[in-house]
């Protein structure tokens, strides 16, 4: 097709009043993702930034760029009609799986298990999750931050082994292992040496000698706790008594 000069303003305006259409639903989802879905300290390194890539890679590039190329005022109303459902259609579709992708992806809680910090999806929990309410017992984070204590005796293992093998469900999403916040703060204190020495096998105790410094804390005032994202690591900070206060990098 040829382009000539207003067939291609037309086009770029049909395409700026789509673009701007679509920023504002762009404006919205990240709202969504960076402040509910993947809040901080989580956004970067669980999949908050990967998932506003994918939205905008949907709204603000695929459905402007079909708009640009198949908009053409010259066409019957029928046809100009027919293009505008088409687009609606293939955007909306695209954004829908953008967003389900996104959503179910997220965090619903970050476990604490054995030495590892571990976040939990929806998925993950094989229907045996009814409500994220319910989850809302073991602490007021959002998401909520839970200790989940692995049996000792062979028959715990061997069940949740069952559990892992029939039900697919990780040790870390399975409810039945999930303690209250008290066993939280006990379980971060117990790992603090660990953890200590993980911060220097990762060469990142300066980073945390510069959170303390500007948190105007000590190192007897906090407790630590390395968070494994599915995208990078971070430090999670708690005080004494197990409620989260910050993280550093």
């Amino acid at each position: 097709m040829k382009f000539t000069k207003p067939l291609l303003i037309t086009k770029l305006k049909a395409t700026a009043i789509h673009l701007c259409m679509s920023l504002a639903v762009f404006v919205y989802l990240v709202y969504q993702i960076y402040y509910n879905w993947y809040p901080q300290p989580y956004f970067e390194v669980d999949g908050g930034w990967q998932g506003i890539r994918l939205v905008a890679a949907v709204d603000l590039v695929l459905g402007p760029l079909i708009t640009f190329l198949i908009f053409d005022l010259r066409k019957s109303r029928r046809e100009i009609l027919f293009d505008l459902l088409t687009i609606v259609v293939i955007q909306f579709g695209a954004l829908a799986y953008g967003v389900y992708a996104t959503y179910t992806q997220r965090p619903v809680a970050i476990v604490m298990i054995d030495e590892f910090v571990l976040s939990a999806i929806p998925q993950q929990y094989g229907g045996r999750l009814k409500s994220l309410e319910d989850l809302r017992q073991y602490s007021d984070e959002h998401p909520p931050i839970i200790f989940a204590e692995m049996p000792t005796t062979e028959e715990g293992i061997a069940e949740i082994n069952r559990i892992k093998l029939e039900e697919q469900v990780l040790e870390h999403a399975q409810l039945n292992l999930y303690r209250p916040k008290a066993k939280l703060k006990q379980a971060l204190r117990e790992r603090q040496v660990l953890f200590g020495d993980r911060l220097d096998y990762y060469d990142e105790r300066d980073s945390y000698r510069t959170w303390l410094q500007q948190n105007k804390k000590s190192e007897d005032e906090v407790l630590i706790a390395p968070f494994g994202g599915r995208y990078g690591r971070i430090w999670l900070v708690f005080d004494l008594e197990g409620n989260y206060l910050s993280y550093f990098r």
